[in-house]
Protein backbone atom coordinates (compact mmCIF):
# COMPACT_ATOMS: atom_id res chain seq x y z
CA UNK A 1 0.00 0.00 0.00
CA UNK A 2 0.89 3.79 -0.66
CA UNK A 3 1.87 3.92 3.15
CA UNK A 4 3.56 1.15 4.10
CA UNK A 5 6.56 1.88 6.07
CA UNK A 6 5.42 5.17 7.34
CA UNK A 7 4.72 5.05 11.66
CA UNK A 8 2.42 7.55 13.01
CA UNK A 9 2.09 8.53 16.52
CA UNK A 10 -1.45 9.76 17.35
CA UNK A 11 -1.92 11.62 20.34
CA UNK A 12 -5.03 13.28 19.59
CA UNK A 13 -8.43 12.55 21.08
CA UNK A 14 -11.97 13.69 19.28
CA UNK A 15 -12.41 13.55 15.61
CA UNK A 16 -10.29 16.11 13.61
CA UNK A 17 -6.89 14.32 14.14
CA UNK A 18 -8.29 10.57 14.51
CA UNK A 19 -10.02 10.92 10.89
CA UNK A 20 -6.55 12.49 9.53
CA UNK A 21 -4.33 9.17 11.08
CA UNK A 22 -7.18 6.47 10.67
CA UNK A 23 -7.28 7.54 6.43
CA UNK A 24 -3.43 6.92 6.66
CA UNK A 25 -3.98 3.64 8.57
CA UNK A 26 -6.31 2.73 5.63
CA UNK A 27 -3.25 3.16 3.03
CA UNK A 28 -1.05 1.15 5.32
CA UNK A 29 0.67 3.57 7.69
CA UNK A 30 1.34 1.92 11.26
CA UNK A 31 -0.36 4.05 13.45
CA UNK A 32 -0.35 4.10 17.46
CA UNK A 33 -2.77 5.89 19.27
CA UNK A 34 -1.23 7.15 22.75
CA UNK A 35 -4.70 7.39 25.11
CA UNK A 36 -5.16 8.62 28.72
CA UNK A 37 -5.56 5.99 31.32
CA UNK A 38 -9.30 6.41 31.12
CA UNK A 39 -9.34 6.49 27.33
CA UNK A 40 -10.02 8.89 24.31
CA UNK A 41 -13.61 10.48 25.82
CA UNK A 42 -15.35 9.88 23.12
CA UNK A 43 -14.15 5.81 23.39
CA UNK A 44 -17.23 5.44 26.00
CA UNK A 45 -18.84 8.59 25.68
CA UNK A 46 -23.10 8.07 26.45
CA UNK A 47 -23.90 10.60 24.00
CA UNK A 48 -22.47 9.78 20.77
CA UNK A 49 -23.62 6.51 19.46
CA UNK A 50 -24.34 3.20 20.26
CA UNK A 51 -21.77 0.99 22.16
CA UNK A 52 -20.52 -1.94 20.71
CA UNK A 53 -21.76 -5.21 21.44
CA UNK A 54 -18.62 -7.07 21.89
CA UNK A 55 -15.40 -4.31 22.64
CA UNK A 56 -18.15 -1.77 24.82
CA UNK A 57 -16.44 0.73 22.93
CA UNK A 58 -18.67 3.64 20.66
CA UNK A 59 -18.95 2.65 16.94
CA UNK A 60 -17.95 6.46 16.83
CA UNK A 61 -14.83 5.57 18.24
CA UNK A 62 -14.38 2.62 16.70
CA UNK A 63 -14.58 4.97 13.04
CA UNK A 64 -12.31 7.30 13.88
CA UNK A 65 -9.68 5.06 15.30
CA UNK A 66 -10.06 2.07 13.11
CA UNK A 67 -6.65 0.19 11.78
CA UNK A 68 -4.50 1.72 14.66
CA UNK A 69 -2.71 -0.11 17.92
CA UNK A 70 -3.76 1.70 20.85
CA UNK A 71 -1.25 2.23 23.88
CA UNK A 72 -2.36 3.72 27.20
CA UNK A 73 0.08 6.17 29.03
CA UNK A 74 -0.45 8.87 31.65
CA UNK A 75 1.66 11.69 29.93
CA UNK A 76 2.11 13.58 33.40
CA UNK A 77 4.30 10.46 34.54
CA UNK A 78 8.27 10.49 33.64
CA UNK A 79 8.19 7.02 32.76
CA UNK A 80 5.53 7.91 30.21
CA UNK A 81 7.47 10.59 28.83
CA UNK A 82 10.78 8.63 28.00
CA UNK A 83 8.43 6.08 26.30
CA UNK A 84 7.07 8.74 24.16
CA UNK A 85 10.63 9.75 22.83
CA UNK A 86 11.68 6.37 22.47
CA UNK A 87 8.14 6.42 19.79
CA UNK A 88 9.15 9.60 18.45
CA UNK A 89 12.65 8.24 17.63
CA UNK A 90 11.35 6.37 15.35
CA UNK A 91 8.36 8.00 14.00
CA UNK A 92 8.02 9.54 10.72
CA UNK A 93 4.52 11.93 11.64
CA UNK A 94 2.77 12.76 14.97
CA UNK A 95 -0.56 14.17 15.05
CA UNK A 96 -1.82 15.90 18.60
CA UNK A 97 -4.38 17.58 19.80
CA UNK A 98 -3.17 19.36 22.87
CA UNK A 99 -3.72 23.03 24.28
CA UNK A 100 -1.83 25.44 21.85
CA UNK A 101 2.47 25.44 22.43
CA UNK A 102 2.46 22.72 23.58
CA UNK A 103 5.73 20.33 22.73
CA UNK A 104 6.32 20.87 19.32
CA UNK A 105 10.26 21.95 19.92
CA UNK A 106 11.27 19.14 22.27
CA UNK A 107 9.76 16.28 20.04
CA UNK A 108 11.41 17.93 16.84
CA UNK A 109 14.66 17.90 18.37
CA UNK A 110 14.52 14.17 18.82
CA UNK A 111 13.82 13.54 15.16
CA UNK A 112 14.66 16.05 12.61
CA UNK A 113 12.70 13.60 10.22
CA UNK A 114 9.50 14.32 12.05
CA UNK A 115 6.79 15.47 10.43
CA UNK A 116 4.42 17.45 13.48
CA UNK A 117 1.33 18.59 13.12
CA UNK A 118 -1.49 20.00 15.28
CA UNK A 119 -4.89 19.77 15.04
CA UNK A 120 -7.10 22.89 16.98
CA UNK A 121 -10.07 24.94 16.52
CA UNK A 122 -8.31 28.04 16.20
CA UNK A 123 -4.61 27.36 15.66
CA UNK A 124 -1.00 27.70 17.14
CA UNK A 125 -1.49 31.98 17.41
CA UNK A 126 -3.89 34.72 17.37
CA UNK A 127 -6.43 35.99 19.61
CA UNK A 128 -8.83 32.91 19.49
CA UNK A 129 -5.75 30.48 19.74
CA UNK A 130 -6.48 29.25 23.94
CA UNK A 131 -10.22 29.39 23.42
CA UNK A 132 -11.48 25.79 24.22
CA UNK A 133 -13.93 24.61 21.22
CA UNK A 134 -15.48 21.62 19.69
CA UNK A 135 -17.29 21.61 16.45
CA UNK A 136 -20.24 23.70 16.48
CA UNK A 137 -18.37 26.65 17.83
CA UNK A 138 -15.78 26.45 15.39
CA UNK A 139 -18.63 26.68 12.48
CA UNK A 140 -20.25 29.59 14.65
CA UNK A 141 -16.83 31.45 14.15
CA UNK A 142 -16.27 30.84 11.01
CA UNK A 143 -19.96 31.93 9.71
CA UNK A 144 -20.71 27.90 8.45
CA UNK A 145 -23.55 26.89 10.82
CA UNK A 146 -26.71 26.24 8.60
CA UNK A 147 -29.77 27.84 9.74
CA UNK A 148 -33.63 27.07 9.66
CA UNK A 149 -35.94 29.44 7.19
CA UNK A 150 -36.25 31.53 10.42
CA UNK A 151 -32.45 32.12 10.34
CA UNK A 152 -31.86 30.32 13.85
CA UNK A 153 -28.93 28.61 14.39
CA UNK A 154 -28.79 24.79 13.99
CA UNK A 155 -26.17 23.38 16.13
CA UNK A 156 -26.68 19.40 15.99
CA UNK A 157 -25.43 19.33 12.55
CA UNK A 158 -22.95 17.36 10.47
CA UNK A 159 -19.00 18.03 12.02
CA UNK A 160 -17.69 19.80 9.02
CA UNK A 161 -14.98 21.45 11.14
CA UNK A 162 -13.57 18.49 12.25
CA UNK A 163 -13.69 16.82 8.66
CA UNK A 164 -12.28 19.93 6.71
CA UNK A 165 -9.62 19.66 9.89
CA UNK A 166 -8.71 16.44 9.11
CA UNK A 167 -8.98 16.54 5.73
CA UNK A 168 -6.58 19.79 5.44
CA UNK A 169 -4.19 18.08 7.93
CA UNK A 170 -4.05 14.75 5.67
CA UNK A 171 -2.86 16.52 2.78
CA UNK A 172 -0.43 18.73 4.65
CA UNK A 173 1.24 16.08 6.03
CA UNK A 174 1.64 13.89 2.61
CA UNK A 175 3.15 16.64 1.54
CA UNK A 176 5.33 17.12 4.13
CA UNK A 177 6.14 13.41 3.80
CA UNK A 178 6.70 13.65 -0.08
CA UNK A 179 8.90 16.67 0.76
CA UNK A 180 10.88 15.01 2.97
CA UNK A 181 12.18 12.46 0.83
CA UNK A 182 14.10 14.86 -0.99
CA UNK A 183 15.26 16.94 2.16
CA UNK A 184 15.44 14.39 4.82
CA UNK A 185 13.89 16.73 7.01
CA UNK A 186 10.53 17.14 8.86
CA UNK A 187 8.36 20.10 9.19
CA UNK A 188 5.89 21.38 11.63
CA UNK A 189 2.05 22.16 10.77
CA UNK A 190 -0.24 23.65 12.67
CA UNK A 191 -3.97 23.10 11.36
CA UNK A 192 -7.13 25.68 12.48
CA UNK A 193 -10.13 24.30 12.13
CA UNK A 194 -11.82 27.40 11.32
CA UNK A 195 -9.04 28.57 8.79
CA UNK A 196 -9.69 25.53 6.64
CA UNK A 197 -13.72 26.06 6.69
CA UNK A 198 -12.88 30.10 5.99
CA UNK A 199 -11.09 28.64 3.24
CA UNK A 200 -14.06 26.37 1.98
CA UNK A 201 -16.00 29.10 1.67
CA UNK A 202 -16.85 30.33 -2.02
CA UNK A 203 -16.94 34.19 -0.66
Amino acid sequence: MKLDGVKVLDLTQFMPGSVLTAIMADHGAEVIKVESPTGDPTRYHEHRGQREPDSGTLSFFAGCNRGKSSLSLDLKKPAALAIIRQLVEHADVLVESFRPGVGSQAMRALNPRLIYCSVSAFGETGPLRDLPAHDSVVQAYSGSLPRTKDGIPITDCLPVAALAGALNGLVAVLMALLGARSTGRGERIDISMRDCLLSAQPS
